[in-house]
């Protein structure tokens, strides 16, 4: 079952998840697996279906990541009155602040240009991870540009 989440989802920590949320979904119901016809192809379904859950779920995530990206990017969250040397400043600072790692995905993700699926590669941390960091970025610089525009 391993295999096949793994084969499915391209990542050995999401695969363990979704093989353990298979196995709890069946035992809820171990009771009818008896009185099913073929109950490993049963167990084979309900893991692909997570699989695929997974999958949509991840997507849409990296769609509301990529959003906001684009929107910090456009300095949406930078006063207009500030002249564009001022507001590359503000954003430098604001990058300067998070933690380093922070810092290194945040440019190859934007300065390098790298996917998040390059970036795991080059750093060996997992995708998810990648998504999690660029997330936490995100909502610091987010709050650190409006806490200095709003000083200003």
């Amino acid at each position: 079952m391993r295999q096949t989440a793994a084969a499915i989802l391209h990542d050995d920590d999401l695969a363990n998840d979704a093989v353990q949320d298979t196995f709890v979904r069946l035992w809820r119901i171990r009771w009818r697996l008896g009185l099913m016809k073929d109950p490993r192809g049963f167990a084979m379904r309900t893991l692909r279906n997570l699989c695929i859950d997974m999958l949509r779920r991840d997507k849409n995530r990296k769609e509301k990541l990529d959003s906001i990206a684009t929107e910090m990017y456009n300095q949406q969250y930078v006063d207009d009155s500030h002249n564009d040397e001022q507001s590359y400043r503000m954003v430098e600072q604001a990058i300067a602040s998070l933690p380093q790692q922070q810092q290194q995905i945040i440019e190859m993700k934007y300065v390098k240009q790298m996917s998040i699926h390059e970036i795991a590669q080059l750093t060996g941390l997992s995708e998810t991870n990648i998504s999690t960091s660029l997330s936490r970025a995100y909502t610091t610089l987010r709050n650190h540009l409006q806490t200095t525009d709003s000083e200003q």
